[in-house]
């Protein structure tokens, strides 16, 4: 048998090893619906863009390797689409952006890594870095992209055009909405 100081050891490289892998984590703040290519695409999915065949984009975000990335939902054919700083990719599982009655979206002029005030954020990177929604004008659509704020510039890449990156770009931010408040009635019939 092993002894306890050999256990100990073990368990000791054990949880150096956990603690050394490092995986994206996902933001909890916004609501997001688990989807794919089966289910009914939600009616208060949050709008992003357009890419160059004129179907809509819907925000989305996907787990892709250990990064967790803002996503282009094309709801028509299910097609969803994004990028890394260094890749461009397709999915078939993510989770959809929807807005509900006290929380809706809107895209706000921002440049430089600015932090805008409510900015969605859809997790973080492989290196624990929090990844943000970005749009920018490029190649006759109007793209989601990923947005590193250490980086300063929006990364959008689709398909087999090569990645750009934008120093100016919209960021999509969470506004608040107030519901009107109606009196609890505590009589009892």
């Amino acid at each position: 048998m092993y002894s306890p100081v050999k256990l100990t050891a073990l368990a000791l490289i054990f949880a150096q090893l956990l603690g050394a892998i490092h995986c994206g984590v996902y933001d909890n703040t916004d609501n997001w619906v688990i989807s794919d290519k089966t289910k009914n695409f939600p009616e208060n999915a949050v709008l992003g863009g357009f890419d160059p065949e004129g179907y809509r984009s819907f925000v989305g975000r996907v787990l892709y390797l250990t990064s967790v990335v803002p996503a282009r939902i094309r709801a028509e054919t299910a097609y969803v689409t994004f990028n890394t700083e260094s890749v461009a990719n397709t999915a078939t599982f993510y989770e959809v952006l929807v807005s509900n009655a006290t929380l809706s979206y809107q895209w706000v002029h921002s440049f430089d890594g600015f932090m805008e005030d409510n900015a969605v954020c859809v997790g973080t990177s492989s290196s624990d870095e929090r990844v943000y929604i970005c749009r920018a004008k490029t190649d006759g659509g109007l793209f989601i992209g990923t947005l590193y704020l250490a980086q300063r510039t929006c990364i959008i890449g689709y398909e087999n055009l090569p990645l750009r990156k934008f120093e100016k770009y919209e960021v999509l931010v969470r506004k608040h909405k107030s519901v009107k408040w109606i009196p609890f009635d505590n009589q009892i019939n």
